[in-house]
């Protein structure tokens, strides 16, 4: 037998941000018929708003660090009072200097990744610097093409379940998404110097490499779960969103 196709909400529909049940037609101080939330606060302008960054009420670098904090520390608060259908110019300004910055912060620590294996496993001359450039580049373009893939697929995925979340709504809400890159990057980056510093001041053993690769590889997938877990807040709280 043929699965049913969803319907998915129209643009123009007022869903309950709570169930997802469409309010059309019901009047002001009503209940949600589905789970008895107050329409009120599905429907009050003042429910999603700009977030900091978009707002012109401090320097550019104030509104960034809050906007940050807001996403990395309490992601469910943020993504609930996100204005979803906002240009994603802004948000996308936003991302990228959490790309060029990570970026950065994940090629020094591959470059001294590939140092240690050159030294360590190879027995080769140090790389030549210019790998940096190379890994920064392929860092930047995995995070612009995730970003662009994970949008699509999103969409689609949406879609197929009966879930109202347009692709600019994706995009905006990934955008923001990309300040958790900023835990990921950090922790890589300090393991890596970590562990050399380490080495180089004889704390550590060049036998050590083997748990540093342990190490190295539970982080992996540990930082996986980690920017799973934070994407799903984000899309689960801006699929029912009506601003």
């Amino acid at each position: 037998m043929a699965r049913e196709q969803p319907v998915v909400p129209a643009e123009s529909d007022v869903l309950c941000e709570t169930c997802g049940y469409t309010l059309n037609g019901l009047p002001p101080g009503a209940n949600c018929p589905e789970c008895g939330t107050p329409t009120d606060l599905s429907l009050a302008l003042d429910t999603r708003t700009l977030p900091a960054w978009e707002r012109e009420d401090a320097s550019p670098l104030v509104r960034f660090v809050r906007t940050s904090a807001h996403i990395i520390f309490t992601p469910g608060r943020f993504y609930r009072t996100l204005l979803t259908r906002a240009p994603v110019n802004r948000a996308a300004v936003f991302a990228r200097v959490y790309y060029v910055v990570c970026s950065t912060m994940l090629s020094i620590a591959a470059y001294l990744h590939l140092d240690w294996m050159f030294q360590m496993l190879l027995p080769q001359p140090r790389p030549a610097v210019w790998w940096a450039l190379v890994f920064f580049v392929v860092c930047y373009a995995s995070l612009e093409g995730i970003t662009r893939l994970a949008t699509r697929l999103t969409s689609v995925e949406a879609t197929f379940w009966g879930f109202r979340l347009p692709r600019k709504v994706v995009m905006r809400g990934l955008y923001y998404h990309a300040a958790h890159y900023l835990p990921v990057a950090l922790i890589t980056l300090l393991t890596v110097v970590g562990y050399r510093t380490l080495l180089d001041q004889r704390v550590l053993s060049p036998a050590t490499g083997t748990t540093y690769l342990y190490v190295l590889c539970a982080e992996v997938v540990l930082m996986a779960g980690y920017l799973f877990q934070t994407y799903w807040i984000g899309m689960k709280n801006m699929m029912r969103a009506n601003r």
